[in-house]
């Protein structure tokens, strides 16, 4: 498979020869459209069959357009997510030649036996269930022919069309089109390079194993390419058929939380997680358990990203403007000058939008909307992972629906955080705060010597402010003996919260039954805090 990124400069840079394919390929669309009649507009059905019609890269425009709830109506959502999975099936002698072109070999030689019959068929590949010489039962999902390069001619053209006409108009959640064709250049990245997907099923494989109840597939390498790939064959039904599964209310609901606490450990402890959570990519076990199916789109999110998703949620729960304003400007840049003020009262307008709403009515894509929205509205750039995340989450909420309404994936994410301050989650603040403790500390016992010079200079008149100062010498000293206090606080109490994790530690020295080192570190900072104390209370009064 040629490689889609190269691929995709080369139709961008377009040689004479490309030029005139684009062109083809742009009389072909407009060919295509003309055949229906759009004089009353277009209904759901007629769009997902024109779509269908114009090829792999409108499916996959209009898959992505299907979880932006915040640009199109409800029933356009939900036609157009059809798209997922119910693509044209290509016939199995196009198979046949593409599995044996990749491999050299014919067919019977590389699997004992192979359905002709696909298991699933969507824009980019089909699946077929087979077996290997080895016995092992297996599903090859193999890439349909031509479609890199019909892919990035497609988007040559779209990007062209967006630049010329400069369509910035945006929809209610604030994504213009050319920031849904930047999307679906993304997405086309990692959906055509299946050894992408290997990777992704590996890590996601090795994330998971420990975890009781999830599963995923293990990928065979040494029958996979980068058109093709082999992994386990997950014999369970989709979580799409629940209605027939007849569980009872509470089965349903168990697996609901399963799904989506799990759903939480991927993003919060792995910062890897399932990008396209929909209901035909997680598979139900016999034993209640799941098995994640699709490994295309993934999503990462880093450690600082998760500590400000924290933050964002926590803030919206208590209905506090003031830290969700702190929060946002930590996933939003500000494209020109920012008005502190007006985007407090925005954040205030988001708090006042939810804060009389129980968490089990939270409705995560309209929260997703009221949020990009806003930050849109304030001329704010909004960062990638949280456009991403936010994609994940409402198509999560989707598939939670369908299994349980009466479970609410924000409930879940609000008690998942708040079980994060367990033992094991208290002890890893605490060890963050420690150091976060001694840094403080060091920059505090600098902090005097600092102050005074800029005095020095102020007396000297290399800095001028506007402010008088009865006393430079007794100003210094009160910095100087004010910000010592500080730094010994702050040392005391890193002391206190050293001893405690040294003192919880199995592997701790003991003296007479008593952690040493623990003992030692909670005695000195008691007795820093003591001092301290006493030499603040006579301000106290």
């Amino acid at each position: 498979m040629a490689n889609f990124g190269l691929s995709l400069k080369r139709a961008r840079k377009s040689s004479k020869e490309e030029r005139a394919a684009n062109q083809a390929r742009f009389k072909e669309i407009l060919g295509i459209v003309r055949k229906y009649d759009l004089k009353d507009g277009l209904t759901p059905e007629m769009t997902v069959e024109l779509i269908q019609d114009l090829g792999t890269t409108f499916v996959k425009l209009g898959q992505i357009a299907s979880t932006h709830p915040d640009m199109l109506p409800p029933e356009y959502c939900e036609a157009l997510g059809a798209l997922r999975t119910n693509a044209r099936p290509l016939e199995f002698s196009v198979v046949k030649e593409q599995i044996e072109s990749e491999f050299g070999k014919p067919l019977d030689e590389l699997f004992g036996c192979f359905d002709e019959e696909p298991l699933g068929s969507a824009s980019i590949a089909q699946v077929h269930k087979a077996q290997l010489p080895g016995g092992e039962v297996v599903a090859v999902k193999v890439q349909r022919p031509g479609v890199v390069e019909t892919v990035t001619n497609d988007l040559a053209i779209m990007e062209r069309i967006v630049e010329i006409l400069d369509l910035v108009s945006k929809g209610k959640g604030g994504l213009s089109l050319k920031e849904l064709v930047a999307e679906l250049v993304k997405t086309s990245m990692e959906e055509l390079d299946f050894a992408n997907e290997e990777s992704n099923l590996d890590r996601f494989y090795r994330n998971n194993e420990p975890r009781e109840g999830v599963s995923s597939p293990k990928c065979y390498r040494e029958f996979s390419t980068s058109s093709i790939l082999t992994e386990d064959f997950v014999e369970a039904p989709p979580v799409e058929q629940i209605d027939d599964m007849g569980k009872t209310d509470d089965e349903r609901d168990e697996l609901a939380y399963l799904i989506a606490h799990n759903y939480m450990q991927q993003i919060m402890e792995d910062g890897f997680y399932h990008a396209d959570p929909h209901a035909g990519n997680i598979m139900v076990m016999d034993d209640g358990g799941i098995e994640w199916i699709d490994f295309g789109m993934m999503g990462t999110i880093t450690s600082t990203q998760r500590d400000t998703i924290k933050e964002l949620i926590l803030a919206l729960v208590k209905g506090d403007a003031y830290s969700l304003k702190r929060s946002v400007l930590k996933v939003a840049t500000p494209t020109g000058a920012l008005d502190h003020a007006k985007l407090l009262e925005a954040c205030e307008g988001v708090v006042e939008q939810f804060i009389d709403v129980d968490l089990e009515e939270f409705d995560t894509s309209q929260l997703m909307a009221s949020i990009t929205g806003t930050l849109e509205n304030q001329g704010m750039d909004i960062d990638p992972f949280l456009t991403s995340l936010g994609r994940g989450l409402v198509t999560l909420e989707g598939t939670i629906r369908l299994i349980s309404p009466r479970l609410n994936i924000m409930n879940v994410l609000v008690e998942y955080l708040r079980s994060g301050f367990d033992a094991g989650g208290m002890e890893r603040m605490a060890k963050k705060f420690v150091g976060q403790a001694v840094d403080s500390a060091a920059a505090l016992v600098t902090l005097p010597a600092k102050a005074e010079q800029t005095l020095d200079m102020v007396q000297k008149g290399h800095v001028k402010i506007g402010m008088e100062l009865s006393s430079n010498e007794e100003f210094s000293r009160d910095i100087r003996a004010a910000a010592g206090l500080v730094a010994i606080a702050l040392i005391a109490m890193g002391l206190v919260i050293g001893a405690c994790i040294l003192g919880a530690s199995s592997s701790a020295v003991t003296l007479g039954g008593v952690p040493l080192f623990g003992g030692l570190g909670l005695v000195v900072g008691v007795g820093l805090a003591v001092y301290v104390f006493v030499k603040i209370r006579p301000y106290l009064k």
